[in-house]
């Protein structure tokens, strides 16, 4: 939950941290939302990276069978 800082109670403090807080997620180009699409590529990366490994494992393994085949034929 996004929360305006606390500056303190008194009247300006409560207008400051109530400005900041809209500040800092007003727009596209806003803190917070730069913040949270930053945290959001860095999941589909994530993904990305563990879909990759997993493609190259299952390769890794395809290319052993076809070697180990090749070996036993040799014998």
């Amino acid at each position: 939950m996004r929360r305006a800082p606390k500056f303190g109670n008194d009247e300006y403090a409560q207008k400051a941290a109530a400005h900041f807080l809209v500040a800092m997620d007003s727009d596209d180009q806003s803190l917070v939302r730069v913040f949270l699409a930053a945290e959001d590529m860095l999941e589909s990366l994530r993904e990305a990276i563990e879909i990759a490994i997993s493609k190259y494992d299952a390769s890794d393994e395809a290319a052993t069978e076809v070697l180990n085949t090749l070996k036993d034929q040799d014998r």
